[in-house]
């Protein structure tokens, strides 16, 4: 099984028909010999519907122990209570996905004692292979004849063809994201509410309210991946304009925050911002609530980099059964904080405030507060507040913080202080859509001519335009929009730079179009010109991660529901559609210490060398040095900036933390492995040059 280049979350499908054909799909892959996406035809009808089942959030959502026991206890002391006041009860479980919640509501009827109460459960799933792996599991536990299962919206159920005219009097569902809004939560509970149910009285949802919080914190580490910091502090020839420092837009920006505890500092309590009522939805103005809250007091001095936000559900009517996604630095008790229960479907929403504000302790400001039907909007400061700004993302979060990585900048001043101390270098062409190393030598090295090859991104090319534009004075570079030999003299150019990175790369080997940029044009320079960076080395590391690997679990029993047909059909699309290795930011993810094994080159490629056609193999070993569980293996690229000078986009030394400004590949194993040291796991690993792709597999 070899590694194709087509990454879960860059694939597009596109299902075409034809009269008297059957149907045939598409999916999208960046082709690193090229640097272009492509469409690639995949010989399978339900490869679209594969991909969505394999990379759905369900089976994390049920490893989420908390989730699952918050809910199942609001549902049990819903029913209990609505059984001996109600002669009927009628349950709607919006989104069922595998049933849990309406398997979790028929045990919650079948235990109470009252014969006088009558009960159905409904339950909704408008992904219809989800809708069918619903009805197995219902039926896998004897459950069939107490749930039906609809594949609709909730949104498009009719009260008379669907539910037979029985209107609901509960109402189960989480239909929830990291904004808790964002997967259209109010528009579904204000529809089942207005043309399904009872009157309001008597209506009973689980959950019952949801408040979101934020907090104003200080933290350069979330500014890195925000903001653009100028290249020099001193004698600054290249000053970033405003308009080109927030380069990843003003959207919601989600990380696992518990995992970075030690960068945010609080300067304020948490504060309850927007309040919703489940059965009270307010639909004016399309969902939209606007608001301004004053005095809000500041209890340390600091600069307000960021906003923090969360939410917190009120699972029954008396707001006694909580469900969140608190952060850990907000808990007093040191066992809660122990036992945080981890999960990757919801974490936590990170905004950015127009501009960062310098305050001091007792100081009050004033926050501005806004959300749509799917979005939230903060800004803090003084009324009148300047008009919402939404700026649209040109490069990654990890992009901004590659550029403002000041370990990354010292280690290209380093190497470009001892390349360009030679006289012979006067002329340099830089290729790739990494702002940094072109604004680094433009800064720092006046003598040095700079040839700018344009990227392919437009909205990329106007940034940079504009902030050469900004200089304090005239730079020496030149822009050309191809190599071509009417823009550009070849033999002329001492040396060859990028950093590498391609904003269409996904894992960290893409960036090697850099390698095919430069064998494609190799024999138009001088045969002597100098290659910055050198090589490439692919490398991996054995990890026992403590949590990522559960978003490829299967679960088997959940709350005492047997969800085999969910692994089932979960494991066989996987098989189908996933890659072997995905991408994934390790610094969001803890995992054991020491690792399980030393650091291991797989492949290593001199940028110099053309490989041509060739498919390098070779079979290793993964030694482990420590006893543990291997359930994933980590991948990253380093490249040589000069010799036995290296840039990671990983880690340098085993137990180091992982870099935060790339994303890192890792292949989560379908069945970890109990090791001990000594043990040995053999691999099969190579590069095949003319497709571009890294291989890899497990010999079992």
């Amino acid at each position: 099984m070899f590694l194709k280049q087509i990454v879960h979350f860059s694939k597009k499908s596109i299902r075409l028909s034809y009269q008297f054909q059957t149907m045939s799909t598409f999916t999208s892959r960046t082709n690193i010999v090229t640097g272009n996406n492509e469409w690639i035809f995949v010989d399978n009808d339900n490869f679209d519907y594969q991909q969505e089942l394999a990379r759905s959030a369900f089976a994390d959502m049920l490893h989420d122990h908390e989730r699952n026991i918050q809910y199942e206890k609001a549902i049990i002391k819903t029913l209990q209570n609505l059984s001996k006041s109600m002669k009927k009860i009628h349950i709607l479980d919006i989104g069922t996905g595998t049933g849990l919640l309406s398997m979790m509501a028929a045990r919650a009827l079948n235990q109470i004692n009252n014969t006088s109460c009558s009960s159905r459960i409904t339950a909704c799933e408008v992904f219809q292979p989800m809708a069918k792996i619903a009805k197995k599991c219902i039926e896998k536990n004897d459950l069939s004849d107490r749930i039906r299962v609809i594949d609709k919206r909730s949104t498009e159920l009719n009260l008379e063809n669907d539910l037979q005219g029985d209107r609901i009097n509960v109402i189960i569902a989480e239909v929830f994201d990291t904004e808790l809004i964002g997967e259209g939560a109010l528009r579904t509970f204000s529809e089942a509410c207005k043309h399904l149910t009872i009157d309001n009285e008597n209506l009973h949802i689980i959950p019952a309210r949801a408040t979101i919080y934020i907090q104003l914190v200080e933290s350069s580490v979330l500014q890195e991946f925000h903001t653009l910091k100028n290249i020099s502090q001193q004698n600054q020839r290249i000053n970033i304009p405003n308009d080109c420092r927030h380069l990843a837009g003003n959207t919601i920006f989600d990380l696992n925050l518990n995992e970075l505890k030690d960068s945010i500092r609080p300067l304020t309590k948490p504060i309850p911002i927007f309040h919703f009522n489940f059965k009270h939805i307010n639909e004016m103005n399309n969902f939209t609530e606007e608001k301004i809250l004053e005095n809000i007091q500041c209890n340390y001095d600091g600069r307000i980099d960021a906003f923090i936000m969360w939410w917190n559900l009120d699972m029954d009517e008396q707001g006694e059964i909580q469900l969140g996604t608190i952060p850990v630095w907000c808990y007093d008790d040191q066992e809660k904080i122990k036992n945080i229960q981890w999960r990757e479907h919801w974490i936590h929403g990170i905004y950015y405030p127009q501009e960062s504000k310098i305050v001091k302790a007792k100081d009050q400001v004033s926050l501005y507060c806004f959300h749509d039907e799917y979005s939230l909007y903060f800004d803090v400061g003084t009324s009148p507040f300047p008009p919402r700004s939404f700026i649209p993302a040109i490069l990654s979060r990890s992009a901004m913080a590659a550029f403002n990585s000041d370990k990354r900048r010292n280690k290209y001043i380093k190497v470009l202080e001892k390349s360009f101390s030679s006289s012979s270098i006067k002329r340099c062409l830089y290729f790739g859509d990494g702002l940094l190393l072109p604004l680094l030598i433009l800064e720092i090295y006046p003598n040095i001519e700079l040839i700018i090859l344009q990227s392919s991104n437009t909205h990329l090319n106007h940034c940079l335009e504009a902030i050469l534009l900004n200089s304090t004075i005239k730079l020496n570079y030149q822009i050309i929009s191809s190599l071509d030999k009417n823009e550009i003299d070849f033999q002329t150019i001492d040396m060859i730079l990028s950093e590498p990175f391609f904003t269409k790369s996904i894992l960290p080997w893409d960036n090697l179009h850099y390698y095919y940029l430069i064998q494609k044009y190799r024999s138009y320079f001088r045969s002597n010109i100098k290659i910055f960076p050198q090589k490439g080395r692919i490398r991996c590391l054995a990890l026992e991660f403590n949590n990522l690997h559960k978003i490829r679990s299967s679960v088997k029993q959940c709350c005492q529901f047997d969800l085999t047909p969910f692994d089932e059909q979960i494991m066989k699309a996987s098989l189908n559609v996933d890659e072997t290795i995905e991408p994934q930011s390790l610094f969001e993810y803890s995992s054991k210490k020491p690792t399980l094994s030393s650091i291991i080159d797989l492949i290593e490629i001199d940028f110099e060398k053309n490989f041509y056609d060739k498919i390098e193999k070779k079979n290793l070993e993964i030694l482990f040095i420590e006893n543990g569980i291997c359930n994933g293996i980590a991948f990253w690229i380093d490249y040589e900036l000069n010799e036995n000078i290296w840039l990671t986009t990983g880690i340098e030394n085993e137990n180091d933390s992982w870099i935060n400004y790339s994303k890192q590949g890792v292949h989560l194993l379908p069945k970890p492995i109990y090791v001990q040291s000594g043990m040995k796991l053999q691999i099969s690993t190579g590069f095949d040059f003319k497709q571009g792709q890294f291989l890899f597999d497990i010999i079992y």
